[in-house]
């Protein structure tokens, strides 16, 4: 698929069929969350996958925004106090942003691999770190569920480019160039 195919139809899926998503498709999609950017290459995520049916349910249970069918999920986490060691507060800081290229990079590899994905940020940050067995120091910055889907989800309505694109300033809308 081209890239600009891929970025266009990819969709959060939040309905899956019961197929279990196969180890090595997940260590495809964490190898390719490793090479995205991270701050000063600290590269300080981990990857918890969650495939287990009774931990997905405890995961579930504390993670309200998560599609209810989902049979794999993967926790994106940081130790944040090594980040802050390594690279100082702001290391701590962006250890999130670090997170969400990451969950990009998963979210593209997995729909080329015809998987479905959500990300999920409501959840009880204690409750799934205590679920997912972390040490103290590493914090759950966000989970994607991924599995296989049925039907694909229609495509949301976007903001036009003149509606969000700027030049030189706010009041710098989308012109053509002279």
């Amino acid at each position: 698929m081209a890239f600009d195919e891929l970025v266009v139809s990819r969709r959060s899926v939040r309905q899956y069929n019961e197929k279990n998503v196969e180890r090595d498709k997940i260590e495809v999609l964490v190898n390719a969350a490793m090479w995205a950017p991270t701050a000063g290459n600290l590269q300080p995520l981990h990857f918890v996958v969650v495939r287990d049916k009774g931990v997905l349910e405890k995961v579930k249970l504390f993670s309200p925004g998560m599609p209810k069918t989902a049979p794999c999920v993967i926790a994106i986490c940081a130790d944040l106090e090594e980040a802050k060691l390594k690279g100082g507060e702001f290391a701590k800081k962006i250890a999130p942003v670090d997170s969400a290229f990451a969950a990009q990079n998963i979210l593209l590899k997995a729909h080329h691999l015809r998987l479905g994905t959500c990300v999920v940020k409501s959840y009880n940050e204690k409750s799934i770190a205590r679920i997912l067995g972390l040490p103290g120091e590493m914090a759950v910055l966000m989970l994607i569920a991924v599995g296989y889907y049925d039907k694909r989800p229609k495509a949301p309505v976007r903001k036009s480019l003149s509606e969000v694109l700027h030049y030189e300033n706010w009041e710098g809308g989308l012109k053509q160039d002279e």
